[in-house]
């Protein structure tokens, strides 16, 4: 894989290149905090800022954005109450947004106009489970839910465009309560409208089609229907399954397709998508129990397959051994799992719930190819509590506590993220973590990805250090264009020197036992121009740089000279002096002038016994003899005239700014001129 960036693209990467290193196999904790029931803190709205955090929240509803960014909205808070917030999370930046709602609890919905955006539609507070896609085009898509404040089961839809932070009503029963309008099944219609739907997260994306199965409707029955609603054609089918509430699964044979199959009534708390478009559920609550039975439903044949588990409910399950993948593998039954994810291989991965060992903070994942569970990570006796260590920190002792109704979400690297939940010490819990899958477990073989940054606008004659962020990469091979030394095999180079103006590519090969990646920085590394060249003149005892640096500092015998920062000083000792000019870029460049003699007066004494005084002045002078006097710029521009008739009168110059002048004197028909500083 080869990335060629130019310099437009990298404030961008930049960002991506915060991500910290995290060793595979352990947690990580991100974000939020480490105790339960912790209220939000929404700093202002559309503003990311590292303070800013939900609360803690238990089922609301998670999306990931086609450019790696997590959302999250509603859900259950810290109160036991419904909310109505909208929250963007960039996994690069480690920062969250509140993007728009109420800012706490309570609202209800404004549908506007069906099929209508609008600044002022909002669906309102909802929790327990809504359900939530993704479309091709990047649009989420939301179903359902429960609202504490109008205590009703929800059946409106909605869509959200991330890109104009808009909601659109796209139809459904706004009254709440709802048990259905079926219609054929397989046969689409204007008409069709599923019941309301809550304690659910089994939806999947196919083509322009957005799926879902089962749930609780209106009063607290299960249902076990399948549904699909065309975005194109804005219809829904009802495609599978039993209108009656409560319906018993109907099993068949493990690993056999059949019309009959049914997974029955559910809370399907956890779902999967495997490479085929195939679309899995795994447990949840049944009118018969909690399940740990594993399904598969093809959208091709329409028909459910039983996998894996057992056809019974309460199941202990089996651990055997962290790591090792075995036929008698499975995870206890459980409910709210809503955690699951399924990496780039194929392989579904799987997060604690409300299982038969109590809450649960067990990571498993199943290999569809081997049909085998693998316990990963987390507790085989359930009740575990959270060992955070250092917030943005990996480490093998880390570990999420025991939780259900989690959410979850992945990265552009494979990286698992989960969210909050409802924690097992009795309140809602908003701490973020991040696991990274550990190919030695078993998880799918990383791709290296190259990344880097440094100091990249420097002066000439710098030496600068570049900082590796590259994952999943065993070796690197490093090319720094203009640079001494042009190439380096180390992880993290240093001292790489540039020592002539212009701007420079730098690429980066990361490899591993896979394969390698190749990123490259086209113009990445910026060499100003060279300062212009400064000298020391002197005149008595003042030493002039020259004019036209952004910044002067003047040092005595290598002692810097606190409060000399004009392109002038007036030397107070003999000695040697040196000044150290800026430019516009920050460049140095110095100025050395030997062995000074200073002898200081503080009047300057023309031939005819006239005098000029003090000199270094900083407000008032006074010359010694009436007449003109004048004073002029380095230019030779006039700043001031004045006749002088009073000798012993003080003249007030403080209106000068810092610097060097001249006084230009007549009197008696002569004309003298003297040099004089203001400091």
């Amino acid at each position: 894989m080869k990335k060629i960036i130019i310099c437009l693209l990298c404030i961008g990467l930049s960002a991506m290149q915060n991500i910290s290193a995290q060793t595979p196999g352990e947690w990580t904790w991100m974000s939020g905090d480490n105790l339960v029931g912790q209220p939000p803190v929404f700093g202002t709205q559309g503003i990311p800022d590292p303070l800013n955090k939900p609360g803690g929240i238990y089922e609301g509803c998670e999306w990931t954005d086609l450019s790696g960014n997590f959302y999250l909205y509603g859900g259950l808070d810290y109160n036991f109450s419904t909310q109505a917030d909208l929250w963007r999370y960039n996994p690069s930046a480690n920062e969250w947004t509140w993007l728009n709602g109420p800012g706490g609890t309570g609202g209800s919905p404004v549908y506007g106009t069906r099929g209508v955006a609008a600044a002022t539609n909002q669906p309102g507070e909802r929790g327990y489970g809504m359900l939530s896609w993704v479309d091709n085009s990047g649009n989420f898509w939301m179903y359902g839910g429960y609202s504490n404040l109008s205590m009703t089961y929800l059946s409106d839809f909605w869509k959200y465009d991330p890109a104009s932070n808009l909601w659109t009503w796209m139809g459904g029963n706004t009254a709440g309560n709802f048990t259905g309008n079926h219609g054929v099944m397989g046969v689409p219609s204007p008409t069709n409208t599923p019941p309301s739907s809550t304690e659910n997260s089994c939806t999947w994306t196919k083509g322009d089609d957005l799926w879902f199965y089962g749930g609780m409707s209106s009063g607290g029955p299960y249902i076990g229907d399948m549904w699909k609603y065309n975005i194109s054609s804005d219809e829904w089918t009802w495609m599978k399954g039993d209108t009656t509430v409560n319906a018993i699964p109907v099993y068949g044979s493990i690993g056999v397709s059949s019309p009959t199959n049914f997974p029955g009534a559910r809370m399907c708390y956890t779902r999967f998508k495997d490479l085929n478009n195939d679309f899995w559920i795994f447990g949840g609550t049944s009118s018969t129990g909690t399940k740990n039975d594993l399904w598969r439903f093809s959208t091709l044949t329409n028909e459910w397959t039983w996998m894996n588990g057992p056809s019974g409910s309460a199941d202990q399950g089996s651990y055997g051994t962290g790591c090792i993948a075995d036929p008698a593998n499975r995870p206890p039954s459980r409910t709210e799992a809503r955690a699951a994810w399924t990496d780039d291989c194929g392989v579904f991965w799987l997060f604690g719930g409300n299982g038969t060992n109590g809450w649960e903070n067990d990571l498993w994942r199943f290999d569809t190819n081997t049909d085998m569970w693998t316990w990963v990570s987390g507790s085989s006796a359930g009740g575990a509590f959270s060992v955070y260590g250092t917030k943005g920190v990996s480490a093998p002792a880390n570990v999420p506590g025991g939780r259900q109704g989690s959410h979850a979400y992945k990265d552009s690297f494979g990286y698992l993220w989960l969210l909050g939940g409802y924690d097992q010490g009795g309140s809602m819990i908003n701490d973020l973590w991040r696991y990274v899958p550990d190919p030695a477990c078993g998880a799918c073989a990383m791709v290296p990805i190259a990344l880097f940054s440094a100091p990249n606008h420097i002066c000439p004659g710098t030496c600068t250090d570049f900082v590796n962020n590259s994952i999943g990469a065993t070796s690197y091979l490093w090319t720094f264009g203009g640079a001494n030394p042009s190439t380096s095999t180390d992880q993290y180079p240093t001292n790489i020197c540039y020592n002539t103006p212009g701007t420079y590519s730098v690429s980066l090969i990361a490899s591993n036992a896979n394969t390698s990646d190749t990123l490259t920085l086209n113009n990445y590394v910026t060499v100003y121009p060279y300062p212009a060249p400064q000298g020391i003149s002197q005149s008595g005892d003042t030493l002039f740089a020259n004019q036209g640096a952004v910044s002067y500092q003047w040092y005595f015998n290598g002692i810097i000279i606190n409060g000399a920062t004009n392109y002038f000083y007036v030397a107070q000792a003999s000695g040697s002096f040196n000044v150290v000019c800026t430019d516009v870029n920050s460049c140095e460049v110095e100025a050395v002038i030997f062995d000074v003699i200073a002898g200081i007066n503080n009047t300057l004494f023309n031939e005819d016994g006239i005098n000029i005084a003090p000199n270094p002045f900083t407000g008032e002078v006074k010359i010694s003899s009436t007449g003109m006097m004048r004073v002029f710029d380095n230019l030779g521009q006039k700043l001031f005239e004045m006749k002088i008739t009073d000798p012993n009168k003080s003249i007030d110059l403080s209106f000068l700014p810092k610097g060097i002048f001249f006084i230009q004197f007549e009197t008696k028909g002569k004309m003298f001129q003297e040099k004089i500083v203001k400091m």
